[in-house]
């Protein structure tokens, strides 16, 4: 699990044997809590103690690895003038085995060929890691940061104030800006619903968004039981809703420039639902168009509705499967392809970086309208199902093509590696835990490359399980004994082995932890503390 890596003293001989080797030990710890105390200088920032004993072990190869990975950026800049584009693509509740390249598709009774063939023409990951929901997973990719450092720690609901992403966290589209790039926003934004929280107001020049998942059209005042669009099996929201005249105002679609007050272009409604995901991708491609010939580089993040359950484009609803899920499939799937195909009609595909992930696994409250996960667990816990999702990267002549690296990654780590592809690694700030590694050698260089080798897997602020190369540790077992896995063995987690796994590993992770939870105790957690704002008039469900 951790290897020692402080070279053995000389055992020397005589009557000072005991007091040397006390002396030697004692500048071991010196030395070890001073490498603590500072940030890593190949990452630039202050990363988690178990990064800082990786770094020992591997530090000198890490520093050949990482002037490769400048050499062939400074290439790619020479050649085209400026640095590459980054997009991200965060899908919704889509679990692992949902692609038809993960072993799903045509399985789960849709398909998936633009997503297929990203993955071919890519680097498919085979270990790519999120947190257990949506909130957590978007603090997570934009901070570099667990959600639980944040003040983060759950969903936020419709209402919500006092909690979201506040101005004194640095977000990777700030970060960009600061590197010259030229940042758009569009879709799920659902960090927050204040105006310090607007996407415009967290380093990205333009947005489009909604609060919150567009699902809360169920909540308006005009939403009738006859709104189900002629669709059987819709889920609970429709058969469900809430009063009608309900009181709170849910708000709709935000538009929006930074340094502006942005204007509501939309009320949410279910057929604004439906089309979502396509108006997201029409918006992502026109920022495209317009930024593709600037001088410089762009950002765009584009957060798809993906994969939840309430409803679905009347033009995809023709699949084998007869789903919500499988509908939105096949929709997000044709508005990946859409957005990959103009990359390379502009002929800037080469010269640009995309990420695609999901934020968390299956919701099955509404099964089969949701999404599936073979991997035991579902969005909101911590088993592999809920946060072992797919990922694929895709940059045509630089990334090369084919690859499905077992590698760990976690989703933190998109926020260091665009930094430190875009040359803003250094503006990270030091003075918090940034939890995202540089991945940049494993995008360039290819398997076997990742700077991480663990996880610590948070519920809000619990800390529920922490993985370890193959081993998981799950600190609250569902029955004494039984919290030890060999995720390489049994990746579906049916089959926990204490006296095999735990004795040899147990003392690794319990090290680990420990050193941990020191470094919050010098890092704190951000507290955020959220309350109801008020209903616009009051709430009478008799009424």
């Amino acid at each position: 699990m951790r290897r020692n890596t402080c070279k053995k003293l000389e055992k020397p001989t005589g009557v000072i044997t005991r007091k040397l080797r006390v002396l030697g030990k004692f500048s071991q710890w010196i030395a070890i809590l001073a490498i603590a105390s500072l940030p890593s200088m190949s990452s630039a920032q202050q990363p988690d103690a178990e990064y800082l004993v990786r770094q020992k072990q591997f530090g000198e190869q890490w520093a050949k690895e990482d002037q490769q990975v400048r050499d062939k950026l400074a290439a790619l800049e020479e050649q085209y003038g400026k640095k590459p584009n980054i997009v991200f693509i965060l899908a919704d509740d889509i679990g692992y085995t949902e692609l038809g390249t993960y072993g799903g598709g045509k399985v789960r009774g849709f398909s998936t060929p633009n997503l297929d063939k990203m993955a071919a023409e890519g680097m498919k990951f085979l270990s790519f890691y999120s947190e257990p929901a949506c909130t957590p997973t978007r603090t997570a990719l934009l901070t570099g940061r667990h959600p639980v450092r944040v003040g983060l720690l759950g969903v936020l609901f419709p209402g919500t104030a006092g909690m979201g992403l506040v101005d004194e966290e640095v977000t990777v589209a700030e970060l960009l800006s600061k590197a010259g790039y030229s940042t758009g926003m569009f879709g799920k934004w659902h960090l927050g619903g204040e105006a310090e929280h607007y996407p415009t107001n967290q380093g990205f020049d333009e947005a489009e968004w909604s609060e919150g998942n567009p699902p809360w059209w169920g909540f308006n005042p005009d939403v009738k039981r006859t709104d189900n669009a002629g669709y059987t099996n819709m889920g609970g929201l429709v058969w469900s809703p809430a009063p009608e005249n309900f009181p709170y105002d849910t708000g709709g679609i935000m538009r929006g420039n930074k340094g502006e007050k942005p204007q509501m272009v939309a009320p949410f409604s279910l057929e604004l639902y439906n089309t979502y995901d396509t108006d997201v991708a029409d918006a992502v491609i026109d920022f495209i168009e317009r930024k593709a010939n600037d001088e410089q580089p762009f950002f765009a993040y584009y957060a798809g509705k993906g994969n939840h359950f309430w409803g679905a484009n009347p033009d995809f609803m023709n699949q084998p499967a007869g789903t919500n899920n499988s509908a939105q499939m096949a929709e997000h799937d044709y508005n990946v392809g859409r957005v990959l195909e103009k990359l390379k009609e502009l002929g800037i595909a080469e010269n640009t970086l995309v990420v695609w992930m999901s934020d968390n696994g299956p919701m099955y409250a509404m099964h089969p309208h949701g999404g599936y996960s073979l991997l035991r667990g579902e969005k909101g816990d911590t088993w592999e199902g809920a946060v072992r999702v797919p990922g694929i990267v895709w940059w045509p002549e630089t990334i090369e093509a084919g690859q499905d690296p077992i590698d760990i990654v976690q989703v933190t780590d998109m926020f260091t590696t665009a930094a430190s592809i875009a040359g803003v690694k250094k503006e990270i700030p030091i003075d918090r835990i940034t939890d995202g590694v540089d991945q940049s050698a494993l995008l360039l260089l290819g398997e076997g490359k990742s700077r991480r080798d663990y996880i610590f897997h948070y519920n809000k602020d619990k800390l529920e399980a922490v993985r370890k190369d193959q081993m998981k540790f799950r600190t609250e077992p569902e029955k004494p004994h039984h919290n030890f896995y060999n995720i390489y063995h049994d990746p579906g987690e049916r089959h926990p082995d204490e006296v095999r796994y735990g004795l040899w590993s147990g003392p690794g992770f319990k090290k680990m932890i420990e050193d941990h939870k020191k470094m919050i105790e010098r890092f704190p957690h951000r507290v955020q503390n959220s309350y109801q704002r008020e209903f616009d008039y009051p709430f009478d469900p008799e009424n």
